[in-house]
């Protein structure tokens, strides 16, 4: 599962989870288009919003 589809399981738009996490949403659409520049605060916090794990979030099933 990817960022945007777990913001989108989660209805919930950019702006949305840009005002959880305190960031702008540039920053926040930075995240979904590279997720290596999640701190892991930022990565509990997306995980817990979202209800799924941290590694759901950036591993995928066809990730080794």
């Amino acid at each position: 599962m990817e960022l945007k589809e777990a913001r989108k399981n989660a209805k919930m738009t950019q702006e949305d989870v840009a005002g959880e996490l305190g960031v702008s949403r540039p920053t926040y659409q930075k995240m979904e288009s590279n997720p290596g520049c999640v701190t892991i605060e930022d990565a509990k916090k997306l995980s817990a919003l979202f209800g799924v794990s941290v590694g759901d979030i950036f591993f995928s099933d066809n990730d080794s």
